[in-house]
């Protein structure tokens, strides 16, 4: 029974973050990103620096290709939800593909996961596997979680 509950209190903290994370879209100006960044930071579960990287990532991407295309548009790009929560899950499932579950248990402290060297460790040995031949030989130009999800 107690399984149940801690599933059913899980799964409703869950909706809750996405919920929290969802106020904050479509992001249209850079008023949106610092109250996002506030938001985080100020989370009982400290800042989620994977969410906030493929937030700038996304940002800096659309920016970038403006000015490559010639493009002379000084609007802010928008970004919106589903762009960044299907990275951001992308990357969580391959996090738990990848490493264990005891191993991020025994980093929690309450609702948070405390970077341990090893939990660093090995969240970087996932990621660099993944990266394809080309992206080895080239890897100072992955610069944000989004680079290498969308690469």
């Amino acid at each position: 029974m107690s399984q149940v509950v801690n599933s059913r209190s899980a799964a409703s903290g869950k909706r809750t973050a996405i919920r929290q994370r969802m106020k904050h879209f479509p992001v249209k100006s850079i008023d949106a990103v610092i109250e996002l960044f506030k938001a985080q930071i100020s989370s009982v579960r400290g800042p989620d620096l994977a969410y906030l990287s493929l937030v700038l990532g996304a940002i800096e991407v659309r920016l970038t290709s403006d000015v490559a295309t010639g493009a002379d548009d000084a609007t802010f790009p928008e970004v919106t939800f589903t762009d960044v929560e299907s990275l951001y899950n992308r990357f969580l499932t391959l996090l738990r593909q990848n490493i264990p579950a005891s191993d991020v248990a025994s980093c929690r402290q309450g609702a948070v996961v405390v970077s341990t060297r090893e939990i660093v460790q090995r969240v970087s040995n996932v990621i660099w596997s993944t990266l394809s031949g080309s992206y080895h030989k080239d890897r100072a130009h992955i610069q944000s979680l989004y680079s290498l999800l969308t690469g």
